[in-house]
């Protein structure tokens, strides 16, 4: 029995522990760390990828669209560009609504002033629209007006970045690209990071992003 005891206790020691020096702070908001983001087959920008010629208002009422012909390949700035008979195009805020790269529920406000005929670009990367509010007014009698929703050219990122300067750098189909992308960052909200890349996105070629990130991002 003593045999067994002895047994017993020199078992319940608790393993000799080595601790490594990891030289950082604990506190995750204080570090910058380089993060690894890959983009396969970049669509290129297109004004009408999301919804081709929608009609909008036929009347005086808000409307709301939330039927889309197809969804951003990847999350990334949306486009709204009024066609058709423009001077139909009343002063008006139309709000998009959707989600991030993490899948949160997020929209933007995009103002038109009255006959307008070029576009308007969020600042925020969209990974899915799910609806395009038009408030009343939004278009004068006749509504004739049509809407195009599209892409834009910036992409959006994983993780937030204090600055836009703290970009590493990025590779073209595996080779390091010798213009850095264009960046915006924003210390807190996700889909206001973003990047657009030198090279041409054309539906094949494959690009590759490091960058600091600062472990902030809040939504």
């Amino acid at each position: 029995m003593r045999i067994l005891l002895a047994l017993i206790s020199l078992l319940s020691i608790p393993a000799f522990a080595v601790t490594v020096p990891t030289y950082r702070d604990l506190k995750p908001s204080t570090q910058k760390m380089v993060e690894y983001q890959a983009f396969a087959n970049l669509a290129a920008s297109n004004s009408t990828t999301v919804e081709f010629n929608n009609s909008g208002p036929t009347s005086a009422a808000a409307t709301v669209l939330s039927s889309f012909d197809a969804q951003p390949d990847v999350p990334r700035v949306i486009t709204i560009t009024p066609g058709g008979s423009t001077g139909s195009v009343a002063a008006c805020d139309l709000v998009v609504s959707g989600t991030d790269i993490l899948n949160n529920a997020i929209s933007e406000t995009l103002s038109f002033a009255d006959n307008q005929a070029t576009v308007e670009t969020s600042l925020k990367a969209f990974k899915t629209v799910s609806s395009v509010s038009f408030p009343a007014n939004c278009e004068d009698s006749g509504f004739a007006a049509n809407w195009n929703i599209g892409v834009g050219e910036s992409i959006g990122l994983k993780r937030c970045m204090d600055y836009a300067g703290h970009i590493f750098f990025s590779t073209l189909n595996g080779a390091k690209e010798g213009t850095a992308p264009t960046m915006v960052a924003d210390a807190s909200v996700v889909s206001l990071n973003v990047a657009d890349f030198n090279g041409s996105m054309n539906g094949s070629n494959d690009f590759e992003l490091l960058f600091f990130q600062n472990f902030r991002c809040v939504r």
